[in-house]
């Protein structure tokens, strides 16, 4: 019997976004909380503010890389509309 098991990369990303204030950072990091607490199977979060910068950093060790992709492009999107809603 042949066992077709498939590798997934163990693969880190950090994310450091400048968002002008601090108040900016903190704010989107509160509102990124809610979305991000059943997080995928395989990844790891952890988000801070420091000063007026959000640092994003996402651990995936066995998560397929298209769950990793996704979650990124995810996160980021709401990030984006974030700042859309506090420039308003």
């Amino acid at each position: 019997m042949i066992h077709n098991s498939l590798h997934h990369p163990e693969v880190y990303v950090s994310l450091r976004m400048p968002l002008g204030t601090p108040k900016r950072s903190t704010a989107t990091l509160k509102a990124l909380i809610p979305d991000n607490l059943n997080f995928p199977e395989g990844l790891s979060l952890k988000m801070f503010a420091r000063g007026s910068t959000l640092s994003i950093e996402i651990h995936s060790k066995s998560a397929p890389i298209e769950t990793l992709l996704s979650t990124l492009d995810e996160i980021l999107e709401h990030v984006s509309i974030c700042q859309k809603v506090m420039h308003k």
